[in-house]
């Protein structure tokens, strides 16, 4: 059942009081909302900020960004995980090069990493088309506002048909945008702050425990794996290969790694400098990480003093990697 008329006005009045100030709320830039959507999957505000704003500067139109190398991309979204992101971004804004920028919802899913709920956001902020969006902040208060019981799959699926039914024909942006700043700020996941929420007329778990919706659904165990890493020093310079397609962090650089537990460069002087854990979605990782002193500097690998490292995308667990050779530098002087 779509939100009643006089709720909708009584949340939008509560978005014009206590919306955030966010840098991409500052226009209606269609490129400035999908750069904030795409780097906000998964990540919190207050992380994307300090990116959004070094990135916005770096490539200020989809043109800059489609020109761009993706090396050059994937430096600039370092620390940001999920790297998939990014090199769809770039797909996408080069694709919006060749073929306009498109100024509905239905125009935008036919760009590159643009799914339902990014091209609904774009349409509604940008545009003021009433194309809906559900994200996890949306279907949260979906969930609660309706009781829904169900879960997964199901309960997406009618957190959109919700969705749909509910946006209105005017401030359509806004109110996507208050729905997600209610799940952020009010209706957050483990605590529901009901008597400041716009929406508590019509909710249907307020007087129950609205923390019981959505359902919760049991997690997967964490998959342990364990990688080794080995720093190669030759001449003062490091040595670092390109990651392969089809492997996490494709493209992005590392120094040797192997997942299986093969040790690499048998026979050489060899220094373990430590081990840490890194999650990647469901996985936890240790990382050994060694360094080796070479002879001569192998073929298959490019090699960059340590300041020439920063310049290069390398994942965190091999910007971690280096600073775990950083702290061993003095006690490594005779390694060369």
């Amino acid at each position: 059942m779509p939100v009643a008329g006089a709720i909708v006005e009584a949340t939008l009045a509560w978005f014009d009081e206590h919306r955030r100030l966010l840098p991409w709320r500052e226009s209606r830039d269609p490129y400035a909302i999908w750069v904030s959507e795409i780097m906000l999957q998964q990540t919190q505000v207050k992380t994307v900020i300090p990116y959004f704003h070094k990135w916005m500067a770096t490539f200020p139109t989809v043109a800059a960004l489609a020109a761009a190398d993706e090396q050059a991309v994937l430096a600039m979204w370092q620390g940001l995980g999920y790297y998939r992101r990014c090199r769809q971004l770039l797909e996408g804004a080069r694709f919006v090069a060749r073929n306009g920028m498109p100024t509905s919802a239905t125009g935008w899913r036919e760009v590159p990493g643009v799914g339902p709920y990014t091209a609904g956001a774009i349409a509604s902020i940008a545009f003021g088309e009433p194309a809906a969006l559900v994200d996890g902040n949306v279907e949260r208060v979906f969930a609660r506002l309706t009781a829904c019981p169900e879960t997964g799959p199901k309960l997406n699926r009618q957190a959109w048909d919700w969705a749909q039914a509910s946006v209105p024909a005017h401030r359509p942006g806004d109110w996507n945008q208050a729905l997600m700043e209610i799940g952020a700020t009010v209706c957050r996941p483990r605590e529901a702050d009901c008597p400041a929420c716009p929406l508590r007329p019509a909710c249907l778990a307020a007087d129950g425990d609205p923390l019981a919706f959505p359902t919760t659904v049991p997690k997967k165990s964490p998959t342990l794996l364990q990688h080794e890493t080995w720093i190669p020093i030759c001449g003062g310079r490091l040595g670092v290969r390109q990651i392969p397609d089809g492997q996490w962090w494709e493209g992005m650089w590392e120094f040797p790694r192997t997942t299986d537990g093969t040790k690499l460069f048998p026979g050489q002087e060899t220094w373990p400098l430590g081990s840490f854990r890194h999650t990647v979605t469901v996985h936890r990782i240790t990382l050994a990480v060694n360094c080796v002193r070479l002879k001569s500097q192998s073929d298959e690998l490019k090699w960059f003093g340590l300041d020439e490292l920063a310049g290069l995308p390398m994942p965190a667990p091999q910007r971690k990697a280096v600073g775990l050779f950083q702290t061993a530098q003095k006690s490594l002087i005779d390694f060369e």
